[in-house]
């Protein structure tokens, strides 16, 4: 499997200073009152955010004219099994679907056009000619079945977060990934925002210098819990699902946090008591600041509690510049990016999807790195970096805001 550039690899500043203009994009982001909050709720936030940004000209062009057979796992509350496209993409062959629960696993076969099921995934990584899976299961189960799918040989796409609240589950999944040399990405959906990819592109291009602050903001309302499989929603640590934020860190530098100070917030909403669910979690928001691989600091929040905002975005500031948005501003005299910030095109028979346009974008990712045999963007180093500073910031919480020092993965 070849390696990934770094994400900081130096670029003169000749090649990426130039006097062309970049267009900004508004995320749009606006308050919202009880009754956005609610109808939110309702059509679960993020599935409605479908614009994907400025796009590049150029049409797609494809690597390769080979099918690869992806199983698919998961029709739960979200859908999520059939919302990132492995359907409409041409180098895709929905060989299998599975969902514990039989109506939805035929609501998934419908959806994605497929004649072949299982009734769970342990029957599924028996079949030896699916070549990759994508996890849409719940959260508490994600490392386990990334697991059980990479020790039967076969490449992982998983939705959020990579583990839940476990430091040794995060080793024992980093382990895997090396021991079995398969494809481990983690869907993280920020990466592929319109604002959060032109900052990785103009951070590439050495247009920050380092980084001094960066922020990621994850809002979503939960005056009543989500659905899910065996509850697990229910009460559940903001930041054992830090990912929407961190990613405005990690997903634009491909670094790290070493250390964190994190504050919880208790509010009135009655599941997030510490008696009131089954993660003993008094918190419905956590606001995190972290240090960070460069030396500088992020503050990440993750907030379940207020009513005044929804949604998940990001600024950075660096040495050379900062960004909001996907707008690039130059500090003092230095010039524009001639740098593409903008996205590329996908298939012509897929969508951008929501979470900003993001889901096809991943799904692509993710096809295009196994047909390259190359590591994939967001692989396990970049989930693990994303995932496990959250964990640590909610012991950091109960601990009152001590400072603690956060695993590191390559």
């Amino acid at each position: 499997m070849s390696k990934k550039l770094p994400t900081n690899a130096a670029v003169s500043r000749r090649e990426f200073l130039g006097n062309a203009s970049v267009g900004a994009i508004g995320l749009g982001v606006a308050a919202a009152g009880l009754n956005n909050a609610r109808a939110n709720e309702k059509n679960i936030q993020g599935f409605d955010e479908t614009e994907a940004g400025n796009l590049q000209n150029a049409a797609w062009q494809p690597i390769s004219d080979r099918k690869i057979r992806v199983g698919i796992v998961g029709y739960g509350v979200c859908k999520f099994g059939a919302k990132f496209g492995f359907q409409d993409h041409p180098n895709v062959e929905v060989a299998a679907v599975s969902d514990l629960f039989a109506d939805r696993c035929a609501g998934l076969a419908k959806e994605c056009r497929c004649e072949t099921t299982y009734p769970s995934l342990e029957r599924m990584v028996e079949d030896d000619s699916i070549e990759a899976i994508f996890l849409a299961t719940d959260a508490p189960s994600h490392a386990r079945h990334a697991m059980l799918a990479m020790n039967h040989g076969k490449h992982v796409a998983c939705a959020v977060p990579a583990v839940w609240g476990s430091l040794e589950q995060a080793d024992e999944l980093h382990k895997t990934v090396k021991q079995t040399g398969l494809n481990y990405m983690m869907f993280e959906t920020s990466a592929y925002r319109p604002d959060c990819y032109a900052m990785r592109q103009a951070y590439k291009a050495g247009a920050f210098g380092k980084l001094i602050y960066s922020e990621g903001q994850y809002y979503h309302y939960f005056s009543e819990p989500l659905g899910g499989y065996k509850n697990w929603r229910l009460g559940l640590p903001p930041m054992w699902y830090p990912t929407h934020s961190t990613a405005y860190y990690v997903a634009v530098t491909g670094k790290s946090f070493t250390d964190v100070s994190c504050q919880g917030f208790s509010g009135s909403i009655p599941q997030y008591q510490a008696d009131a669910n089954p993660y003993k979690n008094p918190f419905d928001s956590e606001i995190a600041l972290f240090r960070t691989s460069e030396g500088g600091a992020s503050r990440m929040s993750v907030c379940w509690g207020t009513r005044a905002s929804h949604g998940e975005y990001g600024h950075v500031r660096g040495e050379l510049g900062k960004m909001e948005g996907t707008q690039f501003q130059p500090a003092g005299d230095l010039q524009r990016l001639k740098v593409k910030l903008s996205k590329p095109q996908l298939p012509p028979s897929m969508q951008g999807g929501g979470h900003g346009g993001s889901h096809g974008y991943l799904t692509d990712e993710f096809v295009s790195a196994l047909l390259e045999q190359r590591a994939p963007l967001i692989d396990i180093a970049w989930s693990l970096n994303m995932t496990v500073p959250g964990v640590v910031a909610h012991q950091s919480a109960l601990k009152n805001g001590e400072l603690m020092n956060v695993p590191q993965f390559a």
